[in-house]
Parts: C-alpha cells; sequence; structure tokens
C-alpha cells in the first residue's frame, strides 16, 4: 500500500479545502508514492518524534501542527528545528504530513470533539467554512448548550474537571448563569466578537491576550484554557480514524511530543 492511499483517506475524511488561507496542511515533505512501512501520529513534530518513528520503522509521520505555514520559511537548511528535522526525514526517506486548521474545521474533527467533552448539545459551527458547499456542519469553532445552567465558578470547574486543566484564565461577570457556550480549540481570540454574536454566556479558546478579555464588555465569560490544552486530544481522533480504516500496517501516537507545563 501506498503512502498515497492513506494521505487521500484522511483528505476525503477531513479534506483540505476547509483550512485557513494563512495555512499549510497535508504534504510537509517526502514521497508519496512510497509503500507504507508504519505511521507515528503527533501534535508537534520535532528530531526526537522523527527518531522515534525511525526506531519503529515508519516512514510516515502525522501532525497535527504543520512545520510550515504560506508565509513560512524561504530556504531549508539543518540550522534551525525546522530545517533539522526536514533534512533528517528527507534522509530517511520519510513523509511528514500535516493535519491542521482541516482537522479543526471538519465535521468530527477537533472542535466537534472539544464540545463532547464539555457534553455540549443542540451543538452548531461558530464560525462556517468558505468551502463551497461545506458550510453547514464544518468551520472553526463550535456553539451549544450545557447538560444544565451553571453559575460562572461552577462552570469553570466544570472546564477544569472536563479537560483536566490545572489553571485557566478567564474575566466574566460572576453573576451571569452559563447556559450556551462557544468554544474553539487553540488560539481563538479572534472569535471573540462570533460568540458574542451567537449568544453565548460564555467563550472558552487560548491564547487569549490581555486586552482581548476586554472586548465582551462583560457581557460573556471569556475562558482562556491554553493552545494546547484545548486540543491535545486531535492526535487520538487522526490515530482512530487510521486504525478504523487501515490494518496492513503499523500506527502508534508519539510518546515524545506531549508538552509539559509546570505550575508553581
Amino acid at each position: 500500500m501506498k503512502i498515497k492511499e492513506i494521505t487521500n483517506y484522511l483528505e476525503e475524511r477531513f479534506p483540505l479545502c476547509l483550512q485557513e488561507d494563512f495555512d499549510n496542511c497535508g504534504v510537509q515533505c517526502g514521497d508519496v508514492e512510497q509503500e507504507i512501512r508504519g505511521a507515528l501520529v503527533c501534535f508537534e513534530m520535532s528530531e526526537k518524534v522523527i527518531d522515534e518513528a525511525l526506531a519503529m520503522g515508519a516512514n510516515l509521520v502525522i501532525s497535527h501542527h504543520p512545520l510550515m505555514l504560506k508565509r513560512g520559511l524561504c530556504k531549508i537548511e539543518p540550522t534551525n528545528r525546522v530545517g533539522k528535522v526536514i533534512c533528517k526525514a528527507l534522509r530517511h526517506d520519510m513523509v511528514l504530513y500535516s493535519m491542521h486548521t482541516n482537522i479543526d474545521s471538519a465535521e468530527g474533527g477537533g472542535n466537534d470533539v472539544f464540545a463532547e467533552k464539555l457534553d455540549l448539545h443542540d451543538v452548531r459551527v461558530l464560525v462556517p467554512s468558505e468551502a463551497d458547499g461545506m458550510a453547514e456542519r464544518n468551520g472553526l469553532g463550535r456553539v451549544g448548550k450545557l447538560p444544565r445552567p451553571m453559575s460562572m465558578m461552577d462552570f469553570l470547574r466544570y472546564v477544569k474537571e472536563q479537560m483536566a486543566l490545572q489553571v485557566i484564565r478567564y474575566h466574566g461577570n460572576p453573576a451571569k448563569t452559563i447556559e450556551t457556550v462557544a468554544i474553539c480549540g487553540g488560539g481563538g481570540a479572534s472569535f471573540i466578537e462570533d460568540a458574542l454574536r451567537a449568544g453565548a454566556d460564555a467563550y472558552v479558546s487560548g491564547d487569549i491576550k490581555y486586552h482581548d478579555f476586554f472586548k465582551a464588555e462583560n457581557e460573556m465569560l471569556i475562558a482562556d484554557i491554553g493552545h494546547y490544552e484545548g486540543e491535545f486530544f486531535i492526535k487520538e481522533i487522526i490515530y482512530k480514524a487510521l486504525k478504523e480504516k487501515f490494518t496492513t500496517f503499523a500506527a502508534s501516537i508519539s510518546k515524545m511530543d506531549n508538552l509539559e507545563v509546570l505550575y508553581l
């Protein structure tokens, strides 16, 4: 079986047309015409991940975050993190492949699983995709209803428990009842106004800067759970998609790319 059969299937499930304009989903480097020997799924590519793939005999590494964006590197040399990863992968005839905003946006992708983790129901897309015919079920972020209305503090404790968090940064009105919740995995500060227009009582995302918290003007709770914390489970989605479809090669989840954030 050729590697392109795997990547074609993944692109049927999570179409590349759903990626954002700035993004660079799909093949990062390598020849997809070669036979698959094994696949390793990771969140972030690194030299350690490439070494892990080599040790298990895999020649396909699938990450969530891409190595390069459209306005990224102009040349590839082994003098920085990205160049070292690409050069090592090519030396060993490996294919590097990324699924970023396409799997964030796609039905059954990152934001749908995020909504499931908070047990939201009546879920709809927060920012519908602009791809032709894709807007109804695909796009960035989701909006849904909690299992029951909660006070602000009860809701924050609920999110902390459901997402296995140590810390949440937040700003909101303690007297407000939370029922309708908007979410966006990764960095979603640019969608605060969309969450307000959607009638959300709370917006949960990552990478919220200081001044972003003022955008809701106390009309909506804004909770920053962290970029990684809102999408670490995406590699599980990719791994599950591979295992459900393919049984003729070994697929594994990387043990080398877990981000350890320490708190005092």
